[in-house]
């Protein structure tokens, strides 16, 4: 039987083929040619089958069909948000993802992120390489954090996350920081399936 979140995989796909993908191309500076759009993906090549809306990803076995309700969501959310035809400029501000949302509107991201956090603890230096290993880049500690890295979701749209050890008084704790113009990017639902896609693939690296 199909899960529920298989079938919006596959609605997802034809939502997608509504849209002119060379100006999705163009827009996102993505390569494409007569079969596939290519882009890269939490440091992942991926592609799309244009005459299907199918996601790709790349596999040690070569392309695999991408199932991931987040992972393709994510991406067709990406790709066809907005009515700008060009690629929006990033604000260059980090900022909570709750600053977007209507008060009251949803839970704190931090709740999700409360596994990893102790899934992550005594594991900084593991956790630094993990980062790295998907194409981030270690920053200077910001607020005091034991990790800071900005990590490329996309190519073309970073986010910023951050790692706090536990102590005497505290629990371990992750933030999750986003350009103050993701809103131009993504749907604000989607950024809580982007931030469960990374911090999964950390977990799966570690």
């Amino acid at each position: 039987m199909i899960s529920n979140y298989e079938k919006q995989v596959d609605i997802g796909k034809a939502h997608f083929l509504k849209y002119d993908q060379e100006a999705i191309s163009a827009k996102f500076h993505l390569d494409l040619d007569k079969d596939y759009i290519y882009l890269t993906y939490l440091n992942t090549p991926c592609k799309i089958d244009r005459p299907s809306g199918t996601v790709f990803e790349k596999t040690s076995d070569g392309f695999a069909e991408c199932r991931s309700y987040e992972t393709v969501m994510t991406i067709y959310d990406m790709l066809c948000h907005g009515q700008e035809t060009e690629l929006p400029p990033l604000g260059g501000k980090w900022t909570p993802i709750a600053n977007f949302a209507a008060a009251g509107a949803s839970p704190s991201a931090e709740i999700f992120s409360q596994k990893y956090a102790d899934f992550f603890s005594g594991k900084v230096d593991a956790v630094k390489k993990a980062c790295v290993s998907i194409g981030g880049i270690l920053k200077p500690a910001l607020a005091g954090a034991d990790i800071t890295a900005e990590i490329p979701a996309f190519s073309f749209f970073p986010v910023l996350l951050q790692f706090w050890e536990s102590d005497e008084e505290f629990p371990p704790q992750i933030k999750i920081l986003w350009d103050d113009q993701t809103m131009r990017y993504l749907n604000f639902e989607t950024t809580y399936y982007l931030q469960g896609d990374l911090l999964k693939r950390l977990q799966e690296i570690l």
